[in-house]
């Protein structure tokens, strides 16, 4: 068993991706969805659950000592029976009972379940942070385009994890192809995944496994993506025939090379980005505020 740790740089669907996850995981293994965004979470008023159980009220009941086992009775189902800790709406609450659960990663690292957290978009001074250091994998999820390529960048040379537990996953269409990217960032590309809202808002109420939905890219892509994390918790070889440790072998011998790499993305995804802008401009000149056009409002 083990924990899988979900965030991103930019919004860009991470609950998506973890609920499409835990929808998806193989039934043979029990699985526990986590939202552990400091912003808050949004599978309980999608799926029409009460307020509790949730991390409120495990917060509430963890007050003296912390029980793996408590962990399950605070918990809600999806439509296929896998079990959610659910976050709060407020983002006030949801800082509130992260910080109360401290020692809530160690607990979730002693039950008998995987574990995918939802940590949401990614803040060093958030009491989701933490999650990163005892999670047994890091999944970043990333839109493949230029101001996603260009943060993430960023944020990777400036916040320094162990290469070998961080993995990237791409949502939706983009002009760079996997391959470019995760050379660019020296970090392992493990799968891309469809925007598809459609069927994400299906899965709050519809098991991954009805005939309506089973066969859509989202959930299709996302099942290949939870078979090959299980096959890394579990330490076996990868599905394309070589080991998950070997791979992460060689991530770590290029780590001078990678971060080399991120700048030199960094500095070409930036440029391209403002020569994007001026080609976009009605007069030619670049924005005074340097702001691209779809991502503004996120």
């Amino acid at each position: 068993m083990g924990v899988v740790a979900l965030a991103s740089v930019r919004s860009c669907g991470v609950t998506t991706l973890a609920l499409a996850l835990a929808a998806t995981w193989p039934k043979e293994r029990r699985v526990l969805l986590v939202e552990r965004d400091p912003a808050g979470g949004t599978l309980a008023a999608a799926s029409g659950w009460p307020p509790e159980p949730s991390l409120v009220s495990l917060a509430a009941a963890a007050r003296r000592t912390l029980d793996p086992d408590l962990v399950w009775e605070h918990c809600q189902e999806l439509a296929g029976g896998e079990a959610v800790l659910a976050g709060p709406a407020s983002a006030d609450q949801a800082r509130s009972a992260l910080g109360m659960l401290a020692g809530l990663v160690g607990t979730l690292g002693m039950l008998d379940a995987d574990v995918l957290a939802d940590c949401g978009r990614l803040d060093p001074a958030s009491p989701g942070f933490g999650m990163f250091e005892g999670a047994d994998r890091v999944v970043l999820a990333a839109r493949p385009r230029l101001a996603d390529l260009h943060a993430l960048a960023t944020w990777r040379e400036a916040n320094v994890f162990d290469s070998e537990r961080v993995a990237l996953v791409l949502v939706g269409d983009g002009p760079y192809p996997d391959a470019e990217i995760a050379e660019a960032l020296g970090v392992e590309v493990l799968a891309r995944l469809p925007w598809d809202p459609e069927t994400a808002e299906a899965l709050v109420s519809v098991p991954a496994s009805a005939r309506e939905i089973r066969l859509s890219p989202l959930v299709r892509a996302a099942r290949s993506l939870a078979d090959r994390l299980v096959i890394e918790l579990a330490g076996a070889p990868s599905s394309d025939g070589s080991a998950s440790g070997e791979v992460r072998s060689a991530a770590t011998r290029s780590s001078r090379a990678g971060a080399l790499r991120t700048r030199v993305l960094g500095t070409r995804v930036l440029g391209a980005w403002r020569a994007d802008l001026v080609a976009r401009s009605t007069n030619g000149s670049t924005p005074a505020n340097g702001s691209t056009h779809e991502e503004v409002a996120q």
